[in-house]
């Protein structure tokens, strides 16, 4: 990912206010150009919810479709970093996007969130398997 020059120097915190913030694809875009070499798993899960949450394009669907391939590839970055929360959090605002046909699911994408959910398994609860089952039937 060659994510978007700056970024450097904000408080976690603070980025994933400003991730929650988001009104639109078109800032939310802004947003992971401007700091999406400081996301960590925390925030690409807080992007995919925000985006998950967004039932209009904002306005329009190329800075929707661009801020999906640049969280795929951050999605792809950290997953190593992501637990169980992480994993079924992701992958279920990943489902909740295609489910609304603006994305088409990732077949390698998904597979390496599958993989990892696996790795992860001993820490899932009973919410986790809930939405990593409702995502893979939905996707």
């Amino acid at each position: 990912f060659s994510g978007g020059g700056g970024g450097r120097g904000i408080h976690p915190g603070e980025l994933t206010t400003l991730i929650k913030g988001c009104r639109d694809a078109a800032g939310l875009l802004k947003l992971v150009e401007e700091h999406g070499k400081s996301f960590n798993f925390i925030h690409v899960g807080a992007a995919w919810g925000r985006l998950a949450k967004m039932r209009d394009a904002g306005g329009t669907r190329v800075a929707e479709g661009e801020v999906i391939k640049r969280l795929e590839l951050l999605t792809g970055a950290t997953v190593q970093e992501m637990g169980a929360w992480g994993v079924s959090n992701i992958i279920h605002s990943m489902a909740t996007v295609s489910e609304s046909g603006r994305m088409a699911a990732d077949d390698e994408l998904t597979g390496t969130l599958l993989a990892r959910a696996e790795a992860t398994a001993a820490g899932f609860n009973s919410h986790d398997i809930s939405n990593v089952l409702w995502a893979l039937a939905t996707m």
